[in-house]
């Protein structure tokens, strides 16, 4: 999703994402390693370790809280915790990452009712939302739209490995 553009009493303005996200990662003794459907997570990484993700965010828009909601499977949005900049996030920090857990549950709905497992071995979908809100929006219903510095990212894609497929 690319800048949007808005018109303000003559003036064409740029209105910039708040926070975009640039890759899915797992957490290795070692690093953060990037996330695909070629680097399968274990069964038991899946159980105890949750997946980074990486927040490009603009160096202009430093004083809103950062909303996110993660999209996983299709199912209904979930919302994380706010980050604050300058608590929650340092200031001057470009590359912030976050994480989420995968959903502790064999089997889910998705908003379409239909059954999903999001523990399940397989290729999984996840997208993220960001947005800011400031202060005088705290309890409001949380907006993603480009107008109010909103970003949905592309659909990420990785595995959930077989217990035959890796090594443990």
């Amino acid at each position: 999703m690319n800048d949007t553009r808005r018109t303000i009493m003559g003036t064409d303005m740029r209105i910039r994402p708040v926070a975009k996200v640039t890759g899915l990662y797992r957490g290795r003794f070692d690093g953060l390693e990037p996330l695909s459907v070629n680097t399968p997570l274990t069964s038991d990484e899946v159980r105890r370790n949750p997946i980074f993700y990486e927040l490009d965010l603009n160096p202009e828009r430093g004083v809103e809280n950062l909303i996110i909601d993660v999209i996983y499977d299709n199912l209904s949005p979930s919302r994380l915790q706010d980050l604050r900049r300058g608590t929650d996030i340092p200031r001057g920090v470009r590359f912030w990452p976050d994480w989420f857990d995968i959903p502790p549950y064999d089997e889910m709905h998705d908003i379409d009712g239909r059954r999903v497992y999001p523990r399940a071995p397989g290729i999984h979908a996840v997208q993220i939302r960001t947005g800011c809100r400031k202060f005088a929006q705290m309890g409001r219903v949380r907006d993603f739209s480009p107008d109010h510095g909103g970003y949905t990212s592309p659909v990420f894609e990785f595995r959930i490995a077989e217990s035959t497929d890796v090594r443990e």
